[in-house]
């Protein structure tokens, strides 16, 4: 706590010369003094002289500091959150929600839905004025599926054709299918129809490659940090802030009315809502149950679904029983957890698949059912089968998750109900975030905190995680569950890999759903509730998105000034 309160007495001294705490500040005034102008293609430029009128500004907790910035190398929220406030792809997730196309003025699919073909809106630029085109997207694309650059998340190469491939060092890059034809015009040929590829592609975001390669630290100053989205890095200053400025060349500029967004690091959630009491942020992300009590009630408080789940990971080496994992899923009773003790809104996970994905016109969860429901006599059953009747003969298992208050409690009441269920023993190690991951790749654990908020509405952006092939490293050593090589990991890799080619709407989706019974029948993951999202902003602040992904959008946002 007194790091975090560090932290935040930092933070408010840097604030206190960026931004006014109640989201406008006054320009200074040049009376008396020659007139200057300033360069829009530099961080902090602008193309208008504000005069004395205040600036709009936002001053939002991100959470932790992201671990990088750089787009292609991170997939942790932290990070996307900045990342898709900075950049734009050739669609965008719009004001209402939905994907809707962004960069791309136009597309047209071919009959067999296998060829895409999109048009570049004109004049498009990068953020320090110079010019983008479709060699940009192709380039990109290819970059982050180049094995060199070992960019961990990449939905894209699961669905055109030959990227996994060209990703394994199977084929060049030559014959991936992505082609910028010309200037405007880009063709994406996929290896199976894929009719959510509007939703994928709001994460395809261009980058100025050549300049990466020759500068491997671009993206830790603003001078070098160059994006394309509604805006870009005017300041980066480390454990406390990244403040972003809104972009003059970005396609939409004119509507964007934010001139400023401070991205606050503050990775208590306690301390974010006391920054959030006293105005030092005027948008809040990360409640606790005490910010929900308290707002839950106001116009402040907002909630939306999102396609998350928040589950443990076990680790299958470790924990090689599939009865105790099984045991231990079910003897846990979610809703005391979630009510209880975290005081959150959050839904029990009845399975992988969370609310938000749909079937049709419902809600997949609400047509494939509830897989997974506390039954502690059948828990009992299994340990005893497993031979720790009682628990006798298991050894301690270590647990290990985050220092954030959140997670501890939810570790603590995990441990205290395999004890009093089961009579499993766990050692609980909490880490800072900037290390848990870390340790997370390392073989010291048994079951760790972990989960995944999916990005497009299909049931493959939180499924595809358990994939076999996609549980193996490129050194050929393990990676997160370990579930690799087993009679149900095999079967699952198998059905999950006829839902990329199957054609039938309803033949696919119950593809999915046997897929998500074999899985549970193993439990490599325990599940623990899915998320919905809410977020507080001022009455002053209007406009502010919150996506099904649980990204947080500026672009349509508005600050009321005086």
């Amino acid at each position: 706590m007194k790091k975090t309160l560090c932290l935040l007495i930092a933070a408010l001294l840097i604030l206190g010369m960026i931004a006014g705490c109640n989201g406008t500040t006054q320009a200074p005034s040049n009376e008396g003094e020659p007139s200057t102008s300033t360069d829009p293609s530099q961080p902090g430029g602008s193309d208008e002289q504000p005069g004395d009128e205040p600036l709009k500004i936002i001053s939002y907790a991100n959470g932790a500091e992201p671990p990088v910035l750089e787009p292609v190398m991170s997939n942790y929220a932290a990070t996307s959150i900045l990342v898709y406030n900075l950049f734009c792809g050739l669609s965008r997730i719009g004001e209402n929600g939905v994907a809707e196309l962004a960069y791309a003025e136009s597309y047209e699919v071919s009959d067999d839905g296998l060829v895409w073909t999109f048009k570049l809106r004109p004049d498009s630029k990068f953020s320090d004025g110079s010019e983008l085109t479709m060699y940009d997207f192709e380039k990109s694309f290819k970059y982050m599926l180049n094995p060199e650059t070992g960019a961990p998340g990449n939905d894209l190469k699961y669905y055109v054709k030959n990227a996994l491939a060209y990703n394994s060092g199977e084929c060049t890059e030559d014959e991936v299918g992505i082609k910028a034809l010309d200037a405007e015009t880009l063709e994406i040929t996929l290896s199976n129809p894929t009719p959510y590829l509007l939703d994928l592609a709001c994460t395809y975001i261009p980058l100025k490659v050549d300049e990466i390669k020759n500068n491997p630290d671009w993206a830790k100053s603003p001078e070098t940090y160059i994006s394309n989205g509604a805006f870009r890095v005017k300041e980066m200053n480390p454990q406390v802030s990244v403040v972003m400025e809104r972009n003059p060349y970005y396609y939409d500029a004119e509507n964007v009315e934010i001139d400023q967004v401070n991205f606050m690091f503050i990775d208590d959630a306690s301390v974010e809502l006391q920054a959030y009491r006293d105005g030092t942020i005027n948008v809040s992300d990360n409640l606790n149950a005490e910010a929900i009590a308290a707002y839950k009630d106001t116009d402040e408080y907002q909630s939306v679904s999102k396609i998350g789940c928040k589950y443990f990971t076990f680790h299958c080496g470790n924990v090689s029983d599939a009865r105790v994992r099984r045991a231990m899923a079910l003897a846990i009773d979610r809703e005391t957890i979630i009510n209880g003790i975290l005081g959150l809104t959050y839904a029990p996970a009845t399975g992988v698949v969370p609310y938000g994905i749909h079937w049709g016109d419902q809600q997949y969860r609400d047509v494939a059912g509830d897989l997974l429901i506390e039954n502690v006599e059948e828990a009992q059953q299994l340990m005893a089968e497993a031979g720790y009747p009682n628990g006798e003969g298991m050894p301690v298992l270590r647990m290990i998750t985050m220092n954030n208050q959140e997670d501890i409690d939810t570790a603590q009441a995990l441990q205290a109900m395999w004890k009093t269920n089961l009579g499993i023993e766990t050692e609980i190690t909490t880490y800072e975030s900037a290390v848990y991951w870390d340790v997370f790749d390392t073989d010291d654990w048994d079951i760790a905190r972990d989960g995944w908020t999916g990005d497009y509405d299909d049931p493959t952006t939180n499924m595809f995680l358990w994939e076999a092939h996609r549980e193996v490293n490129e050194d050929g050593t393990l990676k997160d569950a370990r579930w690799y090589n087993l009679p149900n990991s095999i079967k699952y890799d198998e059905l999950m890999k006829q839902t990329y080619v199957e054609l039938d709407f309803e033949t696919r989706m119950n593809l999915f759903v046997e897929a998500e019974k074999t899985l549970l029948e193993d439990m490599p993951v325990l599940p623990l509730f899915f998320y919905d999202d809410s977020i507080l902003c001022k009455p002053e602040v209007t406009g502010v998105l919150k996506s099904y992904i649980g990204h947080v959008f500026f672009q349509y946002a508005d600050v009321a000034v005086d």
